[in-house]
């Protein structure tokens, strides 16, 4: 599958401040599945058994999240993506091209 998009928040200032705080937020999401550092998570559907691809990486970046989706998205990893700029505050997914992009 292959798509990225980037989850651009609303006031960059305030999510610089409180990033590692967002990184950490944004484990409660129903679909977390791990964490790989200090800005890294990944989601899959939690009714999924352990093996095989995770559906999308979240990394927090400097200027906002990017996401990569690896596979098709579930129903519960679309949900948690269409919180995610809640959580962070306000944001907007763009794809790779600038357009707006939504899940």
């Amino acid at each position: 599958m292959g798509y990225e998009y980037d989850a651009l928040p609303d006031d960059p200032a305030d999510y610089r401040r409180r990033r590692a705080a967002l990184v950490d937020a944004a484990e409660a999401l129903p679909s977390f599945r791990r964490r790989v550092g200090a800005g890294e998570l990944w989601l899959c559907d939690p009714g999924r058994a352990g093996e095989g691809w995770d559906e999308a990486q979240l990394v927090f970046g400097e200027a906002g999240v990017r996401l990569a989706c690896m596979t098709p998205l579930s129903a519960a990893v679309r949900a948690d993506l269409r919180a995610l700029p809640a959580l962070l505050g306000g944001a907007r997914y763009v794809d790779d091209d600038g357009e707006p992009a939504g899940f």
